[in-house]
């Protein structure tokens, strides 16, 4: 994406001054490091901006970041599942009851 930008002769002081977006978050994009950026419609809003700022397609930069975040997640557990630290306390617990 930086490429792209400097490829378009813009400069991230432009894209800043013009979506309010603060340079760190445009670096972050830039970078890929999405879990820098707010989070949740901040994230999207972000992007979609800077997408338009260079001439990017939102949808491919958004989908990049679903899925690097996508792969920082933990592996949910349903709530109750007998796994986890405190499962063997449990089990202790309600066959000494």
């Amino acid at each position: 994406m930086r490429e792209h930008r400097l490829k378009h002769k813009v400069c991230l002081e432009e894209i800043a001054e013009a979506t309010k977006i603060s340079r760190r978050f445009l670096e972050a994009i830039e970078m890929g490091e999405y879990a820098l950026l707010p989070g949740g419609v901040f994230t999207t809003s972000y992007i979609r901006q800077y997408a338009a700022a260079i001439g990017f397609d939102a949808e491919e930069i958004l989908a990049d970041c679903r899925a690097s975040l996508e792969e920082r997640q933990p592996e949910r557990r349903e709530p109750g599942s007998a796994e986890g630290p405190g499962a063997t306390r449990w089990y202790r617990f309600l066959s000494l009851g």
